[in-house]
């Protein structure tokens, strides 16, 4: 575990997005909701009922309206494996366009990433389910990479 890594990270969102004053910035709980905001919860999860099966039909109807899609993996996600990842975006049947190719970051391998018509998927090394949490420089990486339409940074 990298020593930078906090056990604690968890509570102090769970704190800071209760803060009344938090939520009033970020126009959040504006009906009140009796319960507190919480970093992982099931109440969404346990009553949401009209959620679709896939995303792949709506992964379609987004790239046929010519959006910008990237989707990215921490390589050591257990909640959303890169492989199963993989599968689905390989059920899109979509071209490729840069085959899979590794990424850098200051010389080292940030992860792999692979560009299709329509999307881009990149793996972020050594980062778990909250990406940004556990590797917050290539996160910014990745997001500065969205931002100005670019492929992930290929040279060392």
């Amino acid at each position: 575990m990298s020593r930078a890594y906090d056990p604690c990270t968890e509570r102090y969102s769970d704190l800071y997005f209760n803060h009344p004053e938090v939520q009033k910035a970020l126009h959040a709980n504006v009906t009140g909701i009796p319960y507190s905001w919480k970093t992982c919860s099931d109440i969404v999860g346990n009553y949401w009922t009209d959620s679709p099966l896939t995303m792949l039909p709506i992964y379609h109807e987004l790239i046929n309206a010519g959006l910008k899609i990237w989707v990215y993996s921490g390589d050591t996600d257990s909640v959303v494996p890169v492989t199963a990842t993989r599968y689905s975006i390989d059920a899109l049947k979509l071209p490729t366009l840069i085959n899979w190719y590794p990424w850098y970051d200051n010389g080292k391998v940030g992860g792999w990433s692979q560009v299709y018509k329509g999307l881009t998927f990149v793996t972020v090394r050594g980062a778990g389910h909250e990406v940004p949490l556990h590797r917050p420089r290539q996160a910014f990486i990745l997001f500065m990479s969205f931002l100005e339409d670019k492929p992930m940074p290929s040279s060392s």
